[in-house]
């Protein structure tokens, strides 16, 4: 009798103390206490705003080649020298002109292991401020046959400005809605969270137009002829378009 008595004591503390708590109230309070999560509603709005480059970073190749290698590399320095104080006297800043380090690939010739010549090829990134400072690098390429236009990034000084600004465009957009919602319904709206991930600039259709015809020119005349034809749905005194726009969504508390 005493040993079963001990078994049935052992079993009820293992069970007590291993069971979860007793839970009372309503269905209501029982929920409340299963699912705690607030009655939140999120507003989101978009926004967009344009602006223009206002810098272009030019890439020149420039390429010499020469028997000696001694020869080919001081010809492309003299090369780019003589670049420079063109670009220079057109208004470009000599800061503004950067020049990468040179590389040298021999041509070998059809007999024998000796390169028949040598050549360096050098990169020019030039930024520049205003389209007519382009015209003169076209010009300048096309006088040379050494020197090729090959590339033009475009980019916008103030995006820093310009993303605050469609930030708070769209931000200006979910406080009004806000503001129906709670004077439509009668409700409180409290701000505990807001996503702003969707912030981006993008350039236009019109950017890659020019870039394209910049790019692939032969002669200063032809290439800004073709340019002006497309220049006019753009602004003036600008090389592209950029669009920036802000998708926003904040989580507020009902009050």
């Amino acid at each position: 009798m005493n040993r079963i008595l001990l078994v049935l004591f052992c079993g009820l503390t293992t069970t007590s103390a291993f069971s979860a708590p007793e839970l009372k109230g309503s269905p209501q309070e029982l929920r409340g206490f299963l699912y705690p999560t607030d009655k939140v509603v999120t507003i989101s709005a978009e926004a967009e705003e344009k602006a223009y480059s206002d810098k272009a970073i030019v890439s020149l190749v420039v390429t010499t080649e020469n028997e000696l290698l001694s020869l080919a590399i001081s010809g492309n320095s003299s090369l780019r020298e003589k670049v420079s104080r063109l670009l220079v006297k057109a208004g470009v800043n000599q800061d503004d002109i950067k020049s990468s380090k040179f590389s040298s690939s021999p041509e070998y010739g059809w007999f024998g292991s000796k390169p028949s010549s040598y050549k360096v090829v050098n990169r020019m990134a030039v930024s520049i401020l205003q389209e007519e400072q382009l015209k003169e690098i076209a010009a300048v390429a096309d006088k040379h046959e050494e020197v090729e236009l090959s590339n033009i990034a475009f980019e916008h000084t103030k995006k820093d400005e310009y993303n605050a600004k469609v930030k708070a465009k769209a931000l200006k957009k979910v406080i009004k809605q806000k503001k129906f919602y709670e004077k439509s319904l009668g409700l409180k709206l409290s701000p505990i969270g807001i996503r702003d991930s969707n912030i981006r600039q993008r350039a236009t259709r019109g950017a890659s137009v020019l870039k394209d015809v910049v790019v692939s020119a032969r002669r200063a005349k032809e290439s800004y002829s073709s340019i002006a034809k497309y220049r006019e749905p753009v602004q003036d005194s600008s090389f592209d378009e950029i669009k920036y726009e802000a998708n926003l969504s904040v989580d507020f508390k009902i009050k």
